[in-house]
């Protein structure tokens, strides 16, 4: 037996990089993984194909986490087809590397969005189903950035900063619920990753050393233990993982 055996996750940007890993090592711990990407179908469904050639059951989605819209149709999808959502996972987002002086309005409006609105919507989307089982598990992905600051996203680690606290509030908030919200904040090999490393090789002559790479599939972990049981009396954590 896994240990999510017969519980519904939801993992948002789930097609590619950590959501990938994540939604993957949740299938193979007994979950119905659904997932979302919001434009790129193919990926999406190559995910999907994984997680159905792991003798798992799951769908994936097409949705922008900052429109209320989608999320409370995806949300509405999954009761339908399941009629529960155990967990979620706030994972989708999106980098645009910038000094801070040249960061645009739209620019900082667009990454508040995704990362920190989309949490927000997300998270309460699934609030009234967890509550009505009395059981829930929330994961939101923070950032090293948020932590001990970077170059080029300012944007980014003020949104990651935010579901920190967010993550703190819910925790509070929906514990008289049996409903657990935790924070990771991850490192790995992704392609968000490799565009940071590329701005500050080209704008400040740092790279990365090859011996600190993670990949995606080696933090994954860190989330099934927050998805499952063991972490039943762990909530409102920050856990880091991945390179330190």
């Amino acid at each position: 037996m896994g240990k999510l055996d017969g519980q519904v996750a939801i993992v948002t940007g789930g097609s590619r990089g950590i959501g990938r890993a994540v939604a993957l090592a949740f299938a193979r711990e007994g979950a119905r993984a659904v997932i979302t990407a919001v434009e790129d179908r193919q990926a999406l469904e190559k995910t999907e194909g994984e997680i159905v050639a792991l003798g798992a059951d799951g769908f994936g989605m097409l949705a922008n986490v900052a429109r209320r819209g989608d999320i409370d149709h995806l949300v509405q999808s999954v009761i339908a087809k399941w009629g529960r959502i155990d967990i979620l996972v706030n994972n989708a987002g999106i980098l645009r590397l910038a000094p801070l002086e040249n960061i645009s309005e739209e620019r900082w409006d667009d990454t508040l969005s995704v990362h920190l609105k989309g949490t927000f919507n997300c998270t309460q989307a699934v609030i009234p189903f967890m509550k009505q089982r009395r059981k829930g598990k929330i994961i939101n992905l923070a950032a090293p950035s948020a932590l001990r600051g970077s170059y080029g996203v300012a944007d980014y680690a003020a949104a990651k900063g935010g579901i920190i606290a967010f993550t703190r509030n819910a925790a509070s908030e929906l514990k008289i619920y049996n409903i657990q919200v935790n924070c990771i904040s991850p490192t790995a090999d992704t392609r968000m990753t490799k565009a940071l490393t590329d701005f500050r090789r080209e704008q400040l002559g740092i790279a990365r050393r090859e011996r600190e790479s993670v990949s995606p599939e080696a933090i994954a972990p860190a989330f099934v233990f927050f998805a499952s049981s063991d972490s039943d009396y762990i909530s409102g954590q920050l856990l880091e993982v991945g390179r330190i």
